[in-house]
């Protein structure tokens, strides 16, 4: 891998939605030159007040830097975006290093790696947690699986980015622990779903219900995002959109199931987001999963 980037801090950026331009302006902000290329020019015009220089095509990014990164929903569109015609592989330029913050499958992660790496192209799976808010705090967890030479060359730009970074193995070992925080973040919201109907059902007041959850034992950091939304009957802004944590949950329980695994409260929690997603409004939060476990309460 060739070691030296044409422009030191110079990258070029794919995906800018919440967590992607959020991520994109505190690099903005530490000096970095921001590449960007999206779909739709309407994309930087809500961006406006962000200083990103907006590429024509993939081509022109990449003839701009060899340090790319990608933020975008699924495997496919990851896929598509490296390995189509005119796509990132194509036109990457020898010593590339990609990141990669989306949450896809580990499972194709390795082969994504392979078909790279004999392009003379580091790629180093990078999914992240925390959500919108944590990109815009700058305090993400990232875990990052791959080349480690490829990782220490990318690790003072993360820095900008998250407080907790980690280089976790090979290809595939960023994904296979965010699959595992998905999985318990997501159970763990279903519990106190689950939780909530029942105190309600005896009469409790939700409120003083999660009041005194938060603290006692049962506290956490999900709570503390889950449990108003379920008290105030999910009037306030959404903070993390279900289809995303529904698409990440069901991706696991499906690469579960592939290897012969029984995990019971994850195959469970996948059918209730699921059931959110297929039966809510298109935005919502992923803690009305509250209203599923209510309806099945007396089922």
């Amino acid at each position: 891998m060739n070691s030296t980037f044409p422009t030191p801090k110079t990258i070029g950026f794919i995906g800018l939605g919440n967590m992607g331009s959020a991520m994109a302006a505190h690099l903005c902000n530490a000096g970095y030159t921001v590449l960007a290329w999206a779909r739709s020019a309407s994309t930087f015009q809500a961006l406006a007040d962000i200083p990103l220089v907006a590429q024509p095509s993939i081509e022109a990014l990449c003839a701009g830097t060899r340090l790319l990164a990608l933020n975008v929903t699924n495997t496919a569109d990851v896929q598509s975006l490296l390995f189509r015609d005119g796509g990132l592989a194509q036109h990457a330029q020898p010593g590339s290093i990609i990141v990669d913050f989306s949450t896809i499958d580990a499972a194709a992660v390795a082969d994504i790696a392979r078909q790279l790496k004999s392009r003379d192209i580091d790629y180093i799976d990078c999914p992240v947690s925390g959500g919108a808010a944590g990109a815009r705090a700058a305090t993400l967890s990232m875990m990052a699986g791959g080349d480690l030479a490829a990782f220490n060359q990318i690790e003072p730009m993360l820095k900008h980015l998250g407080k907790t970074i980690r280089h976790v193995g090979p290809s595939g070992a960023g994904q296979a622990i965010k699959a595992a925080n998905q999985m318990a973040l997501c159970i763990q919201l279903v519990g106190i779903a689950e939780a909530m109907n029942y105190a309600l059902e005896q009469g409790a007041e939700l409120s003083v219900v999660l009041e005194l959850l938060q603290a006692g034992l049962p506290a956490s950091r999900v709570l503390d995002w889950a449990g108003p939304h379920m008290v105030k009957g999910f009037t306030d802004p959404v903070s993390i959109e279900a289809h995303l944590h529904a698409k990440d949950v069901r991706m696991v329980a499906d690469a579960a199931k592939k290897q012969g695994l029984h995990l019971p409260l994850l195959f469970k929690t996948a059918e209730l987001l699921d059931e959110l997603v297929v039966n809510g409004p298109k935005s919502q939060d992923t803690s009305r999963v509250f209203e599923v476990v209510r309806k099945h309460m007396r089922a």
